[in-house]
């Protein structure tokens, strides 16, 4: 701790067992080691018998950036607890390790593992044209539809990032309904209609091949969204033509 008993990175690792609230499926719940001394800190009592000892518990909310941090006295026939609220630093501090914590772990950001507690989150296929974008822009695309899903409360559950749009993906876009129908997705998720295609003519084409058999088509960019459509408004696109 410092001096003026502000808990740093070494007074704490967080538990690999992280768990999520599946009443509202926004809340983070993980135990964290103190290496501190607790009652120092807090000014308790745990020295003065054996059998007494404190745990301290992570709330972390990441879609309000909330924090709550739960400590718990237990002994041989006694349980209390309370709630202590960090300074600004601490709260970053353990957000921060939070975070770093689900990365390593489960490859997810905290938004994405919460939504992936939720039954009802909506799988989607991303799709992808890098075409002539640079680094940055491939970055930010990226980005913006990772946003996106988690505001959407979406499940990334396959992607394809390519150098060309549908329309002219040949067997990838075979390859990518395949898949789909396999894992039971019904909505293709792309930042913009230039993954698509590159002139609206293209655009058209595809988006009603795909509606016309039971996909929806998202662009990011925009918020548009192309409804599922019956087979018999299939604009009749036979896979040579993409």
């Amino acid at each position: 701790m410092k001096e003026n008993m502000e808990l740093e990175r070494k007074d704490l690792v967080i538990d690999r067992d992280i768990e999520v609230d599946c009443d509202i499926g926004q809340q983070i719940t993980c135990y964290i080691e103190t290496w501190f001394d607790v009652d120092e800190k807090f000014r308790i009592r745990t020295n003065a018998d054996e059998g007494t000892w404190m745990n301290m518990y992570g709330k972390y909310n990441p879609f309000a950036d909330t924090l709550r941090i739960e400590c718990v006295i237990s002994g041989d026939d006694f349980s209390d607890e309370f709630d202590y609220q960090p300074t600004a630093a601490e709260s970053q501090l353990i957000k921060d390790m939070i975070t770093e914590r689900i990365r390593e772990v489960h490859g997810q950001t905290p938004k994405v593992f919460c939504n992936s507690f939720i039954s009802q989150g909506e799988k989607v296929y991303v799709y992808q044209n890098r075409g002539t974008l640079s680094a940055e822009q491939i970055i930010a695309k990226h980005k913006r539809i990772q946003a996106h899903c988690e505001e959407c409360g979406y499940i990334q559950d396959g992607s394809i990032s390519i150098s060309v749009p549908m329309s002219r993906s040949g067997n990838e876009f075979k390859n990518m309904i395949d898949y789909c129908k396999v894992r039971g997705i019904s909505k293709i998720l792309v930042d913009s209609l230039h993954d698509i295609g590159e002139a609206p003519a293209d655009v058209d084409k595809v988006v009603g091949y795909l509606c016309g058999r039971g996909f929806e088509v998202e662009a990011v960019d925009g918020g548009l969204t192309f409804a599922s459509k019956t087979e018999s408004e299939d604009q009749g696109i036979t896979m040579g033509g993409m």
